[in-house]
This record gives structure tokens, C-alpha cells and sequence, in this order.
């Protein structure tokens, strides 16, 4: 039996026009106080949109990897992308905290 031909994909990142947003919520991420603070929130909605949202958890820490963790266990379920922006988020957060530096959260 031949090998199965193994496509090789080129990286591409999504234009924010294609973005999907999370039915489960949104997350404000700050440093404060030499941590890292998460907000997450829960979406409210009106007439079917996604109008504000309810705070729901407060998440604390100062490294990318434990934060990840702490909320793939706490709020599960959110899209596979969702988690993938946070967790650059959280990197550049952790790095911004390391180097006593600004950090201002890119949108989606």
C-alpha cells in the first residue's frame, strides 16, 4: 500500500472580518498589581446579539501556561480558537509583566 500523501499548509492568520465570536463569553485581560488579571464574561444578549456582557470569574497569575490551564478547566467549552488567542494573549502578558512593560490586549 502506497504512503498516505501528507498535505503541507502554510500558516495564515484570519483576517478579524472572518472572526467568530465565542456564544460562551469574552475575556478582558490587564496587568495589575504584578499579576495578570482575567476577567471572563459571560455574553448577555438582545434580540439575538450579543449587546454586554456579566461578569462570571476573576482569574489571577503571572505565567501564560497556568492561566491557560486554570481556564480551559474552569471555563470549558469555548471555541478552539478562543483558546488559542488567549493563550498568545497570556504569553504576551507574561512577558509585558517580566519586562516591566505595557501591555494593551490585541482585539480578535
Amino acid at each position: 500500500m502506497p504512503d498516505k500523501i501528507i498535505p503541507l499548509i502554510e500558516a495564515k492568520k484570519t483576517s478579524g472580518k472572518y472572526v467568530k465570536l465565542d456564544p460562551k463569553g469574552f475575556f478582558v485581560i490587564e496587568l495589575d498589581r504584578q499579576q495578570i488579571r482575567v476577567e471572563y464574561y459571560s455574553n448577555v444578549y438582545r434580540k439575538k446579539r450579543i449587546a454586554s456582557g456579566k461578569l462570571e470569574k476573576v482569574f489571577t497569575g503571572k505565567k501564560a501556561d497556568a492561566l491557560s490551564d486554570t481556564i480551559a478547566n474552569h471555563v470549558p467549552g469555548l471555541r478552539p480558537e478562543h483558546y488559542c488567542y488567549l493563550g498568545r494573549e497570556f504569553q504576551k502578558a507574561e512577558s509585558a509583566l517580566k519586562n516591566n512593560k505595557k501591555y494593551i490586549q490585541d482585539g480578535c
